[in-house]
């Protein structure tokens, strides 16, 4: 839960300061201050890169927050398919998680079942699962009770 935190606050840094940047370069703009022509788009730069990562990132961490204020966390089971710690991301079923680096977790090619919030898809935790055998959980006796109207 501290690494969620600690997470959002450097990405509403990032954004912040990011903010900030458009702010300064429009008025250096505005005061005509430019020094050279291409540095004249610096702000359109600036606000469409702070648009992508507001968009990408920060948005879906903040949306997420009430969430984790509550403690209303989505499930699933799957097989972990790859691990990256440059990334802070696993990959279960095709689909990319992020992760606290500092927690240990399970190889890959393991059944782990997964807390993790809705938008970020944030990991809060991960439990390895023991498969079931359930081959013999069915008796005949039910497979031909079913009946199909004709």
């Amino acid at each position: 839960m501290k690494y969620y935190i600690a997470n959002l606050a450097v990405h509403c840094i990032v954004t912040l300061i990011l903010i900030i940047l458009t702010v300064v370069f429009s008025n250096r703009n505005r005061e005509r201050k430019t020094g050279h022509v291409l540095t004249y788009f610096v702000p359109t730069f600036l606000a469409v890169l702070t648009a992508v990562y507001v968009f990408n990132i920060t948005g879906p961490r903040l949306l997420d927050l009430s969430d984790v204020a509550t403690s209303n966390y989505y499930l699933y089971t799957g097989q972990i398919e790859s691990l990256s710690l440059i990334n802070n991301s696993l990959t279960i079923d095709g689909k990319v998680y992020y992760i606290n680096p500092l927690r240990d977790l399970p190889g890959e090619g393991t059944k782990v079942k997964i807390r993790y919030t809705r938008y970020s898809n944030y990991v809060i935790s991960v439990e390895a699962v023991d498969e079931l055998d359930v081959t013999g959980a069915i008796n005949e006796e039910m497979e031909t009770a079913v009946e199909i109207p004709s």
